[in-house]
Order: structure tokens, then sequence, then C-alpha cells
């Protein structure tokens, strides 16, 4: 194992620090436009490192209904230079096949705050009849 690994692997955890993601998530309020499946987001920073965040899923609440506005907070420790000052692009993935179409998507960190908007109005959904099962915004 070489010593550059070593470092990585004894001291990167003492190098990392709370991130706190905020993100509001804003659905459309077209007809079937909720849903009840889950949806992961994954955003890449400017730096190109991507930061998997997790479930838009607060539990016991409904989330991602029609017309509805939810907030989500993740906090993750990772390295303080991983974190870049701003994103290139989120990616939804759609975890079922009950339709949803997401109108915005806001991220804030201490260092930066993003508007992704689906300008597109792309469904997403397992059933390929019905929109795609990742979608990728980028600002």
């Amino acid at each position: 194992m070489k010593v550059q690994n070593v470092f990585l692997i004894l001291f990167l955890p003492l190098l990392a620090t709370g991130e706190r993601y905020t993100v509001w998530v804003s659905t459309a309020n077209n007809k079937h436009a909720g849903t009840d499946d889950p949806v992961r987001i994954t955003v890449q920073e400017t730096g190109g490192n991507f930061v998997h965040l997790g479930a838009l899923d607060v539990r016991g609440r409904d989330d991602n209904e029609r017309g509805s506005l939810n907030r989500f907070i993740f906090n993750k420790n990772i390295p303080d230079w991983l974190v870049g000052t701003g994103l290139r692009c989120i990616t939804l993935h759609m975890g079922g096949d009950d339709a949803w179409l997401v109108k915005y998507v806001t991220i804030s960190t201490s260092k930066f705050y993003e508007v992704f908007t689906n300008d597109s109005q792309t469904w997403l959904s397992t059933d390929r009849s019905e929109g795609t099962s990742i979608l990728t915004l980028c600002n």
C-alpha cells in the first residue's frame, strides 16, 4: 500500500467537516403530479465531485404531493476541500412507477444557493411510457 493511500485512509476522516444541505422541492400542480414512490437526489459540485444526499423523504410526512413545497435537510460529513462553491447539476432518481412532476429544486449550504428548474416538464417514473427514471438538471 502506498504511503499516500495510507494517509488518505488514516487522516481523511479528520479533515472532514459537517456540511448541511438544505433542499426545497416544489412539485408541480398538474393532475397526478405527486408521488408516494421513493426519490433520491445526488448533486455534482462545481469541482466535479458527486455527493449522494439521500432520499427525498421525511418519515411520517406525505412528501412530494401535487402542488407541495417540501424541505429536506441532509447533513454530510465530507472533507472541506470537496465542498465546492456551487453546483453544476443535480440528479433525481425515481424508485417507482408512480409518475412525479417536479417543478424546481433549490439547494443551499453555507457556501452557495442554487435553483434548478425542470423547464422541460419531464416526468419521472420507472414506467417508460410515463417518463424517465433519472432526471438531471444543470445550470
